[in-house]
Parts: C-alpha cells; structure tokens; sequence
C-alpha cells in the first residue's frame, strides 16, 4: 500500500503542487526533502517535471533512466520518465489542503508539513520531527 503525499513550493504568490505516490512518510519523503531539497532552487526543480511515483536525493535524469528501469537515487516522474500527459504541477494561490496523507510545502526558506498523523497540524519540518517518526 502506498503513503502518498503532494509536495508543494511557494513560487512568489503561487503555489506549485504535485503528487508523489510512494513512501511519503516523514522517515522517507520527509528526510529527504529536508536533507537534499533545502533551498527554493531546488524545490522548483523537483515540482518542475510534475507528479512522481517516488522522489529520491536526486531529480535530474541520467542516461538510462525511465519508469521501468529507475537509476538508484533518482526520482522517478510520471510524465518525463514513463511519457504520461497531465501531469504537470497545479498552481493555485492559496496553500493547499492536505488530500493525501501528507502535504509538504517550501514557503519562506524551510519545509513545513501537515498529516493527520501529526499533532499540531501544519508545522516547520524539522530534524526532530523527523526522528520523532522514525
């Protein structure tokens, strides 16, 4: 069974978002966002090649890569490695809800995220919180 989650970036007054279908827990998607997506460059970079089925410490595409043959450490996308159409990131200009069980948002220079198997609700992500899961 899959841990979804959308992965968000404030870019000026919109926000992008898009779905990543595997391992969106805070031990996984979390710590990875964290450690390897930790400025605004590279949260638009990831959203930029759309929806994904796993992300990973890296979202370019080396040679060889494709949904059916994934290189180790990359993340895989939908449409850029298996040719889907519609799957670009949604803009909108209000953050939004949590539709999955989890939702990671880059807005002001950090990773906040919300799930409903997180108390607080929507808060910073942090090194802590992510221990706390693991």
């Amino acid at each position: 069974m899959a841990t979804r989650s959308n992965i968000c970036v404030k870019v000026g007054d919109v926000y992008r978002t898009v779905y990543c279908q595997w391992d969106g827990y805070l031990a996984h998607n979390g710590a990875i966002l964290f450690e390897y997506y930790d400025s605004q460059e590279l949260a638009e970079e990831l959203v930029s090649h759309g929806d994904m089925l796993t992300l990973d410490k890296k979202c370019s595409k080396p040679n060889g890569h494709s949904y059916e043959n994934p290189v180790d450490g990359y993340t895989v996308y939908y449409g850029r490695d298996r040719g889907e159409k519609n799957t670009g990131y949604i803009e909108s200009t209000t953050r939004p809800l949590c539709n999955e069980e989890y939702l990671y948002v880059f807005e002001d220079g950090k990773w906040h995220v919300e799930s409903e198997y997180i108390p607080n609700g929507y808060q910073e992500l942090t090194e802590e919180l992510i221990s706390f899961a693991c």
